[in-house]
């Protein structure tokens, strides 16, 4: 009889015991089920921060041959060479991709005749909006973006018979203004990028952080 209880004694205290076990196994189980989703978040965001980061050091190196490319096209626009119109334009480069936009005009000459999608395209391609605007609008938006002097500032000049000379004179009077708005909006676009890098790679940093 006695030998009996102490059985049915050690077996409660066995049942008690593996139940324990198996609460705590459950437990262990619910904690690395939370550390595995956890890790998993922060790996998620850690790619997605990688993906914005390198998106952006693409587009602030589109922006930065841009800018070149944008004062090689001005000195071109207002140059007094006879043939300048044969002289191909610098292509600028998509901000997505940092690679030459297809539909970028050849020569100067050939904004006026672009077909409406590519100069949609062209503005899309440097992040320019065009919504609402006319085909004339969007054509002078695109030349501005290209860094060609517009034909009101840059060459006409007010009535008929004067010289060559005194057009001459007005383009490069105005070039100066030209590559100032040129340089200053450039400036702007090259500054805003690499804010948006330093505030890309803190994020990065700080995800790293998390994960230790």
């Amino acid at each position: 009889m006695a030998r009996a209880y102490q059985e049915a004694h050690i077996m409660d205290n066995l049942t008690s015991s593996v139940k324990d076990l198996q609460t705590k196994t459950a437990e262990l189980a619910k904690a690395k089920g939370y550390h595995e989703e956890r890790i998993k978040n922060l790996t998620t965001a850690n790619a997605e921060l990688q993906k914005n980061y390198d998106a952006l050091e693409i587009r602030m190196k589109a922006n930065e041959h841009n800018t070149t490319a944008r004062i090689l096209n001005t000195h071109l626009s207002l140059s007094p060479l006879p043939n300048k119109n044969n002289i191909p334009l610098t292509p600028l480069h998509a901000l997505s991709t940092n690679r030459p936009i297809r539909s970028f005009p050849k020569h100067e000459k050939d904004t006026k005749t672009m077909a409406a999608a590519d100069v949609i395209q062209c503005l899309q391609d440097l992040g320019v909006p065009s919504l609402g605007l006319s085909a004339g609008e969007k054509k002078a938006r695109l030349k501005g973006e290209i860094g060609l002097a517009s034909e009101e500032r840059g060459g006409a000049v007010p009535g008929e018979g004067e010289g060559a000379a005194k057009k001459e004179g007005a383009a490069k009077a105005l070039s100066p203004a030209d590559k100032a708005r040129t340089n200053t909006e450039n400036a702007k676009k090259a500054a805003e990028v690499r804010r948006k890098v330093l505030e890309a790679k803190q994020k990065k940093m700080e995800a790293e952080k998390g994960k230790k």
